[in-house]
């Protein structure tokens, strides 16, 4: 085995023999590209190929994985080299709220731009049923207690951040924890510009606790729920191809700019049978339907709910549609050059963001995103 590559082992389900087949995933960071091997018969299943699409960040235990077609599961590490090397790999976790919500498309962008990862987003609020459930928590894990008393009552969004070295460098991008120091002192950190809105834990160890609390533990599930609203509201999606290029934050940006109001956001990956269904209605009618499907499940998608902010006479479906442009990007750029599509799409699949185009569909989606995906 190549000494410069990561192993994984993955599996991948073969729809026609009804088995699931194990592999040997072997990425190179060197050039971006993987080298699958059947792990029982030892034979090359893919000879070393380069993935653009593919980076350091997407190879995690949990991870989903389209290689040329199959999704492939990684379910452990390869071989001791991979797991000593990403037990050094931290995480870090984050909360921005308030009037920081209104900057999160700079925020993400220069979360990006250090080089560091999103792993796990979404916005969140207090579901006032169960609001009596974080006295609970409170008492049975004082580790949290912090975090507890950060978590506001209106809604507010929580990242895990990934990377090597994650927690001290999304630490430095927030700057000190006191909002004075860091005006002074780093007045081009998150809380130099933002204030107390933007949250990091204190240490590597309440990272990773404070992420699997918010992600992971199903109680906490009934207490903080999606802050989707499902009223004058439509769906945005960001495209896998511009969240893997770092363009989320971009996109949000111009959103906001525009005056729509974000009101729930999710980072969610698609399976093939729930994209089928989500992309039903372009089957056999859109020439590219199978290629969206790929590019749908091809990797991480961040689910946007808007709304308008301002007296717009148009519906929220028909402003936002409108400002996403036509489905090609190359007509977006001759013809309305400030839409998303134009700004950021490459091709009529790879457009960067998919809206409700049908305005009866906007609530089936939003409830089909954010209440049924997990």
């Amino acid at each position: 085995m190549n000494t410069n590559s990561n192993v994984y082992l993955g599996e991948w389900y073969q729809k026609e023999a009804d088995l699931n087949r194990q592999l040997v995933v072997s990425f190179f960071p060197s050039d971006n590209s993987v080298e699958l091997v059947d792990l029982k018969t030892r034979k090359t299943f893919l000879r070393r190929t380069k993935i653009e699409e593919l980076c350091e960040n997407d190879f995690f235990i949990g991870a989903k994985l389209l290689i040329f077609g199959k999704q492939i599961n990684i379910i452990d590490y390869g071989d001791v080299k991979t797991r000593d090397k990403k037990a050094d790999e931290q995480l870090s976790f984050g909360m921005i709220k308030a009037e920081a919500l209104l900057h999160i498309g700079e925020i993400l962008t220069k979360i990006h731009a250090t080089g560091l990862g999103v792993r796990r987003l979404a916005m969140l609020r207090i579901d006032d049923n169960y609001s009596s459930m974080l006295k609970s928590v409170r008492s049975e894990a004082s580790s949290l207690n912090y975090l507890m008393d950060c978590i506001p009552s209106q809604s507010f969004l929580a990242l895990e951040i990934i990377g090597n070295n994650a927690y001290n460098r999304y630490r430095d991008l927030c700057g000190p924890e006191s909002v004075s120091e860091a005006k002074q002192c780093a007045p081009n950190s998150f809380r130099g510009l933002y204030g107390s809105d933007v949250y990091c834990s204190r240490s590597a160890d309440d990272a990773a606790n404070e992420s699997r609390f918010i992600f992971l533990n199903n109680d906490i599930k009934l207490v903080l729920r999606s802050s989707a609203l499902y009223t004058n509201s439509t769906l945005c999606i960001v495209k896998p191809h511009a969240v893997r290029e770092g363009k989320t934050g971009e996109i949000i940006t111009e959103i906001l700019r525009k005056k729509f109001s974000i009101t729930a956001m999710k980072m969610l990956r698609f399976e093939r049978p729930n994209c089928e269904e989500f992309l039903e209605v372009y089957k056999g009618v859109v020439p590219e339907y199978e290629s969206m499907v790929m590019q749908m499940i091809s990797g991480d998608c961040v689910a946007l709910e808007i709304t308008n902010k301002y007296d717009d006479p148009r519906s929220t479906y028909q402003s936002f549609r409108d400002f996403c442009g036509p489905i090609c990007p190359e007509v977006a750029k001759l013809t309305r050059p400030q839409t998303l599509r134009a700004l950021f799409g490459k091709n009529k699949v790879m457009n960067a963001v998919h809206c409700t185009d049908l305005e009866e569909d906007t609530t089936l989606e939003l409830e089909y995103v954010f209440k049924f995906l997990n």
